[in-house]
């Protein structure tokens, strides 16, 4: 038999178990000791106060919900305007109230004109990149095939020598720069040095000598006699043939 822990009367209950009964507010309350954190207590208000705070919180969720795509730091600047300009007397003020609103209109159309053009920079960078390379391979190739040097050979080196920049004109222009990124001298006049003067000097140097068809110059820069009292056109053979012949007597006189 289960014991009510809630009687009106007393007299409800089983005579025997009457004694553990005390008044209480006009209620008769089952005298229970408390144990291992059991124990008889009056939850109504824990269960109303349980109630408020999932109502409260139900609240909060949808406010949540309907408020997730405003930005906070931007929401309290916009009521600290607003309330500055709740301030001011429209009568006396109509400048500072414009001034304002254009202020702010002003800021809107910086901010969504800077993400407009972010894109078009990335892209007009790249692009510039890719002009630059362009430019300098042209013109380096063409300096070297005028030279009858190895394109494949000597390319990247005239490229790590060259940038490209953009002239008063709006034109782009190769220059020849030194390691530091500074642009060389390419006469007594001051005047810059050109990418065929470059290529000259490269042809004459003892590391790329060698990577110059017909060019007569050992590592030394001196003239050397290749041809063993040949020309290309004794030697006879295909243009390969005469080729192999000239590099090997090269090879010999280093």
């Amino acid at each position: 038999m289960s014991l009510k822990a809630v009687l009106d009367k007393l007299d409800d209950a089983p005579e025997a178990v009457r004694g553990f009964y005390a008044e209480k507010d006009g209620k008769f309350i089952l005298n229970v000791e408390p144990v291992g954190g059991y124990s008889l207590e009056d939850v109504g208000g824990l269960k109303k106060a349980l109630e408020t705070e999932r109502g409260s919180r139900k609240q909060l969720e949808a406010d949540v919900v309907k408020y997730k795509d405003l930005d906070p730091d931007r929401a309290r600047a916009a009521l600290a305007e607003l309330e500055e300009l709740k301030k001011l007397d429209p009568t006396k003020e109509a400048d500072k109230i414009a001034n304002t609103k254009f202020e702010a209109a002003k800021a809107q159309l910086v901010e969504a004109h800077g993400k407009e053009i972010a894109p078009l920079k990335e892209r007009n960078s790249k692009l510039e990149a890719t002009v630059d390379k362009l430019v300098r391979q042209a013109q380096a190739t063409a300096a070297l095939a005028n030279a009858k040097g190895s394109v494949e050979l000597l390319l990247p080196h005239v490229l790590q020598h060259t940038k490209v920049i953009e002239t008063e004109t709006g034109e782009f222009a190769v220059r020849v720069v030194d390691a530091n990124g500074n642009e060389r001298i390419g006469d007594n006049q001051g005047g810059a040095m050109t990418l065929d003067q470059l290529v000259a000097e490269m042809r004459q140097s003892e590391t790329f000598a060698r990577a110059f068809d017909g060019s007569g110059h050992s590592g030394t820069g001196k003239q050397v006699d290749v041809s063993g009292g040949k020309n290309k056109a004794d030697v006879g053979g295909t243009r390969e043939e005469r080729r192999a012949y000239f590099a090997q007597k090269l090879g010999q006189s280093s």
